[in-house]
C-alpha cells in the first residue's frame, strides 16, 4: 500500500533523528520533513543549555536574520517585554508537550495581538498571531523547543496536527541526546545565495538566501552574547575575495582563485566572487555566491526516497550508500545476510549501477 506524503516523511523524519549527527547538524533537515508532517509557514528550534538557558536557534525563514538582533536585545528573557510564559528560560522549566499560544502564554489571542512582541516581531516577519509549540524535555531538564508558525489569515492549529507532533517529541529527545561527532562528510544542498558587494567588500544587496547563508556562516551560535545588532558584516576571509577578484585582473601574479570554504555545525558554506560586469570590472561590483553543503547522510538519506524502489529497497540502499556492509545491512533490518546480498543487487539492476560510488554518485545526482 502506498504511503502519504505526510507518512513518509514521517519515517525520514525519525531515520534522521537516529543518524547521530547532532542537534545543530540534524535539525536544518528535520524542520525540512516537518513541513511535510504538519503544514506549516515557517518554524524555529530553541536549543537549551542544562540550566534552562538558550544555547543556539535553527530557523528556516530568511527573514529571522532581521528580527533576531532585535529580539535578542529587547525581548529575549525581559520579564517587562515579554508576556507571561514566553521567558525561554521559564518555558524550559515549566512548560512540557504541546501547547498553542493561549496554553503557553495563558494570554488571548487578542492580548498577544495587541502586545510589542507580536507587533515588532511577528507582523514583520508574516505570522498568525498564534503558534504550535513542542518543549522537548529529558526527566525534568528542558532540551529545547520547538515553535511552529502559521502565515496570516491561515486555519488554525489542528488536533490532527497537535498529536503528530507531539508523537515526534521522543525522536526529537533522542537526537539531541546522541553524542555528536560533527556533520561528518558534506555534499552540496540545493540552498545557495546571492550577495553583491563593492570593491571594499561592502554589502549592496543580499538576497533572502544569501542574507540567511551568511548569518549562518557567521554564527555558529545563535544566542544573547553572540548576535550583533549588525549581523551582515562580512568575514576578513571574504572581504580578501574581493582584494583577490581585483589584484587577478591588475596582474597580481600573488593573488590567490577567489573562493573561500568555511564550515561549522551548521554545514559547509562556499564563497565564490566574480564581476557582475565584466566587460568593465574596474568599476564594477562583485557578485559572491553562497553555495551550502549538508551532512552527506542527511541528502543521501532525502534522495534515496525520490528513486523507484520498494520501502525495503530504499532502506537496504540508503545503508549501504553510507558504507555498511551486508551483514551490517542484514543486522539492521533485521534480514538474513542472503537476503540484503538480494536486495543489493536488484537495486544495482534498477538504477544501472555496479559499484558502491556509482551508488552513492547516482543517488547525489537524483
Amino acid at each position: 500500500m502506498m504511503k502519504s506524503t505526510a507518512t513518509r516523511a514521517e519515517v525520514r523524519f525519525k531515520q534522521l533523528c537516529c543518524l547521530g549527527l547532532g542537534g545543530e547538524a540534524v535539525m536544518p533537515a528535520l524542520l525540512r520533513e516537518l513541513h511535510s508532517i504538519i503544514p506549516f509557514f515557517c518554524g524555529n528550534f530553541f536549543f537549551a543549555k542544562e540550566s534552562g538557558a538558550l544555547a543556539n536557534i535553527c530557523f528556516d525563514n530568511p527573514e529571522v536574520v532581521y528580527t533576531t538582533p532585535i529580539y535578542m536585545e529587547e525581548f529575549h528573557d525581559r520579564r517587562d517585554r515579554e508576556l507571561p510564559g514566553s521567558g525561554y528560560a521559564d518555558a524550559m522549566r515549566t512548560q512540557f508537550g504541546v501547547h498553542d499560544l493561549e496554553r503557553a502564554l495563558a494570554v488571548s489571542v487578542e492580548v498577544f495581538r495587541r502586545s510589542d512582541m507580536y507587533n515588532v516581531i511577528y507582523r514583520r516577519l508574516g505570522y498568525a498571531s498564534d503558534f504550535l509549540r513542542l518543549v522537548i524535555r529529558e526527566g525534568r531538564r528542558g532540551l529545547g523547543s520547538l515553535t511552529l508558525y502559521r502565515s496570516a489569515g491561515t486555519r488554525p492549529w489542528s488536533p490532527e496536527a497537535k498529536r503528530r507532533l507531539a508523537a515526534l517529541e521522543p525522536f526529537f529527545a533522542y537526537a539531541l541526546k546522541q553524542p555528536s561527532e560533527g556533520c561528518g562528510a558534506l555534499t552540496e544542498s540545493d540552498v545557495s545565495g546571492l550577495l553583491v558587494v563593492d570593491q571594499a567588500g561592502a554589502l549592496v544587496y543580499s538576497s533572502a538566501q544569501g542574507s540567511r547563508l551568511l548569518f549562518l556562516a557567521t554564527h555558529a551560535r545563535i544566542a544573547p552574547d553572540t548576535v550583533l545588532a549588525t549581523p551582515f558584516r562580512l568575514p576578513a576571509p571574504v572581504i580578501d575575495l574581493c582584494h583577490n577578484l581585483s589584484g587577478i585582473f591588475g596582474d597580481d601574479v600573488s593573488a590567490s582563485a577567489p573562493i573561500y570554504h568555511h564550515r561549522n555545525v551548521w554545514g559547509g558554506f562556499t564563497f565564490r566572487a566574480h564581476w557582475l560586469n565584466f566587460q568593465a570590472p574596474a568599476s564594477g561590483l562583485i557578485g559572491i555566491t553562497i553555495s551550502h553543503q549538508e551532512p552527506l547522510s542527511v541528502a543521501l538519506m532525502r534522495r534515496t526516497d525520490q528513486l523507484p524502489l520498494t520501502r525495503r529497497q530504499a532502506q537496504v540502499c540508503f545503508l549501504l550508500a553510507i558504507g555498511e556492509t551486508s551483514d551490517r545491512v542484514a543486522e539492521k533490518l533485521g534480514i538474513s545476510t542472503h537476503t540484503a546480498i538480494t536486495h543489493a543487487r536488484a537495486i544495482y539492476e534498477k538504477l544501472d549501477v555496479h559499484t558502491r560510488a556509482e551508488l552513492v554518485n547516482r543517488l547525489l545526482a537524483a
